[in-house]
């Protein structure tokens, strides 16, 4: 084979490639919106934590329904313009009740707190959806508040300064840089277009 027409095979498969790139759209919000729900729900199920020192089941639940949520209003986007996915938003909102009503998952929960479904969520479906960026902030956020879930950001601080709220707001804090991240991402989409 020649090089000319080995160049123009290889201009042609570049031009298919962005036939095809140009007609698969992608959701706008595939970022912002995952973890503007996410922050929202973890913020309000930790929020009653910080005075009533509750367990970690409210937090679970309604990180559990953020992922349905999600995955409902990424179908709904997905049936009426015809872009976005929610496939992996269905499989994290089914580890969280498997999580959840399961005997080993509840125990999991338990010592793990609820960021156990937050981080294993987000990083499933970021898999499915092909998004870096989420599944960075899954590893992070998850790991961290999983870590905390054990007391291992609380048991390094000094015993004065321990106290029965502290616990549930660095979760809390973990929930608003969710938000903050997804309001950043929020931005750059906008930016984008």
């Amino acid at each position: 084979m020649s090089s000319a027409s080995q160049s123009g095979d290889g201009k042609d498969w570049e031009s298919r490639v962005s036939a095809v790139r140009a007609r698969v759209r992608r959701d706008r919000r595939a970022t912002s919106l995952p973890l503007l729900f996410l922050g929202v729900a973890t913020a309000v199920g930790i929020a009653p934590q910080l005075s009533s020192g509750a367990g970690d089941a409210l937090a679970g639940l309604m990180i559990t329904l953020a992922f349905a949520a999600i995955w409902v209003v990424f179908r709904f986007r997905a049936a009426r313009a015809g872009v976005g996915r929610g496939t992996g938003f269905g499989v994290a909102s089914l580890l969280g009740l498997f999580l959840m009503l399961t005997i080993v998952g509840f125990v999991a929960l338990v010592y793990a707190g609820p960021f156990l479904i937050f981080g294993v969520g987000l990083l499933v479906a970021a898999v499915w959806q092909r998004n870096a960026f989420l599944a960075v902030w899954a590893i992070v956020i998850g790991g961290i508040g999983v870590f905390e879930g054990f007391f291992g950001i609380t048991n390094r601080l000094p015993v004065s300064l321990w106290a029965q709220w502290e616990h549930p707001a660095i979760y809390l804090v973990l929930a608003l840089m969710t938000i903050l991240a997804g309001i950043i991402a929020w931005l750059r989409e906008n930016r984008a277009t």
